[in-house]
């Protein structure tokens, strides 16, 4: 009975050895040789490293985060991490105004024939209504056959081959979209897919400089404010990556046709919103 009273405390004692040697073994395993970032906890911070980001693929932090990172020599840096955000605006330059003719026949070659005849007199339109001919063109071109269900026979039954020609008209001067969709419809175009709005890529590039410039210079105020209350300095950037989106207004109509297959006489009224440009950019300084 006295033997087993010392056999619980006894294995305590040999277990918790067990573990210490364990942590020690491990600890003598990790050095300057390890490649990659060491994350720390740090009082009152959750901790965050960054290996170097795959192509196409922007870092995100969260602002505020200190982390340690070790240069080649294994010696430890010591990093602030903070994203700066800043959306420009801007009015649109150029309209996009998709446009389709599309013709149905029980023969094929008449379906494009008369398809050919329309888009003719839809580009013609086009150009007198003020549009340069580099600004119109094909954006796609298909014929198929075109099936209904009938519900007595319990068969698909053909009607014939719909040839769909769409066009894409680029207008330069706003003020004329509205009037550049009607005479396109007058002319025989039967299906609007809308109308989307962009600005030249010289002003698109501008904008987005500007736009990352102001994100970089947002990201190190905020650093800096971090730091200032911290009693820290910024030092140099140790990592940056940007991510950006262009997102332009689009404006979507469906042509109503009365019996006679005439377009309403009112004018499309056509009224673009300001095209957006965000752009965030993700830091990390070193900090002293």
């Amino acid at each position: 009975m006295s033997e087993n009273k010392w056999i619980l405390p006894v294995s305590l004692i040999v277990a918790a050895l067990i573990v210490v040697a364990g942590i020690g073994f491990v600890a003598m395993n990790l050095g300057p040789a390890e490649q990659g970032p060491v994350t720390v906890q740090l009082p009152g911070y959750m901790q965050k490293s960054s290996n170097a980001q795959s192509e196409g693929a922007p870092a995100s932090f969260d602002d505020g985060v200190l982390s340690f990172a070790e240069d080649e020599s294994g010696n430890k840096i010591r990093l602030i991490s903070v994203s700066g955000t800043i959306t420009k605006t801007a009015s649109p330059e150029l309209a996009y105004v998709t446009l389709s003719i599309q013709t149905l026949d029980k023969s094929a070659s008449k379906s494009q024939s008369d398809n050919a005849v329309l888009a003719a007199k839809v580009m013609e339109a086009l150009k007198n209504a003020g549009l340069d001919e580099k600004d119109i063109e094909t954006a796609s071109y298909s014929v198929y056959e075109e099936f209904q269900w009938n519900e007595n026979t319990r068969k698909s039954e053909s009607l014939g081959y719909r040839t769909t020609n769409s066009i894409q008209a680029t207008v330069r001067d706003l003020s004329k979209v509205g009037g550049v969709i009607d005479v396109a419809v007058q002319a025989g175009a039967n299906s609007i897919s809308g109308v989307s709005f962009a600005l030249t890529k010289e002003t698109e590039a501008e904008l987005r400089t500007l736009a990352l410039q102001e994100a970089s210079a947002n990201a190190r105020a905020k650093a800096q404010s971090i730091a200032t209350g911290l009693g820290i300095s910024v030092g140099t950037v140790y990592s940056a990556s940007e991510n950006s989106s262009y997102a332009t207004p689009y404006y979507a109509k469906s042509y109503a046709m009365d019996a006679a297959g005439e377009a309403a006489s009112a004018p499309t009224p056509i009224s673009p919103g300001d095209i957006e440009f965000n752009a965030t950019v993700s830091v990390q300084f070193e900090i002293q």
